[in-house]
């Protein structure tokens, strides 16, 4: 098996789930982000990119970038219409 050569994980947001998720073109996917915290020091709901990988742990594939933005799927994990 070859390795991959896709060099960017997409970052993209489920409806109904909080956690944004690094997707890999081989279909591999995580989530890679943790809750903000509030001035005060309070939990927030909004998330923030935490946990990058340097590899694709399915096909090897070494990212380099992550997309600036967060996609919203307008469906959920398991449906895998995106």
């Amino acid at each position: 098996m070859k390795r991959g050569t896709d060099h960017i994980w997409r970052l993209i947001k489920y409806k109904g789930d909080i956690a944004v998720y690094a997707h890999c073109k081989c279909g591999y996917e995580y989530n890679c982000s943790k809750n903000k915290r509030n001035p005060d020091g309070t939990w927030s709901f909004e998330q923030e990119v935490a946990y990058i990988f340097r590899y694709c742990p399915c096909c090897g594939a070494r990212k380099l970038h992550m997309t600036d933005f967060v996609e919203h799927i307008n469906g959920d994990w398991w449906d895998e219409s995106y």
